[in-house]
């Protein structure tokens, strides 16, 4: 409430006092009036809604960029962690020493969705990166170094942005959405099954194309690693 005789605001339960000034009322009916007018859009960037599904995209996995210890299905849509070397032939492409592969087409401008399945994993890294990222050594999949990705590891989800931010996992998290808007430096990643969003990048900052990326977990000694696969 306002107290009579100045223009503080008094809030009725604390009964602290706000010494700025109250708002006008053109200033409330241009808030309200944005609000009515943006509440849809800021409810369709929280979950997969029909308009992100508009631009999603058939997509397959890129052979030449695939770490030697990975295995692919033969339709290219599917690949997951060998424990022995399956193609020991080197390419300029190819990631030699980090178990990664690359999707295709990659992305220079626009809109585009799809879907990944994630399955039972206990720890992978999906994404995008830039062309130019390192494939011939090992190092971090950081922001910094041209990867915009999220990883699981164990109950928890972990972006590559710094400082470094644990996100809790859903324990039903089955199918993750990638929503790349390439012209408004932004992407998003989204728990499908729970129509949820898990976290968004902004300001990504490149000039090169960026390719969709794919880090299946790692196989046990006496387990097999679980599959990362392309939707639907």
């Amino acid at each position: 409430m306002q107290e009579r005789g100045d223009s503080k605001l008094v809030c009725p339960l604390c009964r602290e006092v706000n010494e700025r000034p109250p708002l006008e009322e053109w200033q409330i009916r241009a808030l309200t009036l944005l609000t009515m007018q943006h509440g849809p859009l800021l409810e369709q960037s929280l979950h997969v809604s029909d308009e992100i599904l508009k631009f999603q995209e058939y997509m397959t996995l890129d052979a030449a960029t695939a770490n030697p210890f990975l295995v692919l299905s033969d339709d290219l849509r599917s690949v997951q962690c060998g424990k022995v070397c399956h193609n020991p032939k080197e390419g300029p492409e190819r990631f030699t020493h980090m178990p990664c592969v690359l999707g295709t087409p990659h992305f220079s401008s626009g809109r585009h969705y799809w879907e990944v399945e994630v399955g039972k994993g206990k720890e992978w890294a999906i994404g995008v990166c830039k062309e130019s990222v390192n494939r011939k050594e090992k190092s971090s999949f950081s922001s910094e170094l041209g990867f915009w990705i999220i990883s699981l590891k164990g109950s928890a989800i972990y972006p590559s942005s710094s400082p470094q931010t644990r996100i809790s996992a859903s324990p039903d998290l089955d199918r993750v959405g990638i929503f790349l808007d390439v012209d408004m430096e932004e992407i998003k990643f989204f728990d499908v099954r729970n129509d949820a969003l898990i976290y968004t990048y902004r300001q990504l900052s490149s000039l090169e194309p960026l390719h969709p990326f794919f880090c299946p977990e790692h196989p046990g000694e006496r387990d097999s690693s679980a599959p990362l696969s392309l939707c639907p």
